[in-house]
């Protein structure tokens, strides 16, 4: 089970739970755990090859769900500027509804387009 951080076309950045549920939880029960690892780096592709993915919910982000991924910016290369821009922008972004996209990879390409 995972925390979607972010999302890009190189990769998606997740918050990590080793929690288990014999049955699909609800959002209440999943807003209540803390991550085994705050903030990992996936190659987005692999979301592709996973049939298994369910959206279950969604809960804004703040600056507490967002502090592994800051360390990893800043270990990236980031400012501490541009570190603080993006995570506003993110937890902006973390308000809105849930976009339908299409994932597709194309030779070894991942190709990312709006559903209708």
């Amino acid at each position: 089970m995972f925390r979607l951080l972010d999302f890009n076309r190189d990769a998606y950045h997740a918050a990590l739970f080793t929690d288990k549920f014999s049955t699909i939880p609800t959002l209440s029960e999943l807003v209540e755990l803390s991550p085994f690892i705050g903030h990992a780096p996936v190659d987005a592709r692999a979301l592709v090859s996973n049939d298994d993915l369910r959206l279950i919910g969604g809960k804004p982000l703040t600056h507490d769900d967002l502090e592994g991924y800051m360390y990893y910016l800043n270990e990236y290369g980031l400012s501490k500027e541009e570190t603080d821009e993006l995570v506003e922008q993110i937890i902006s972004f973390s308000h809105e509804p849930p976009l339908s996209i299409r994932l597709e990879i194309v030779g070894e390409e991942l190709i990312i387009s709006e559903r209708e």
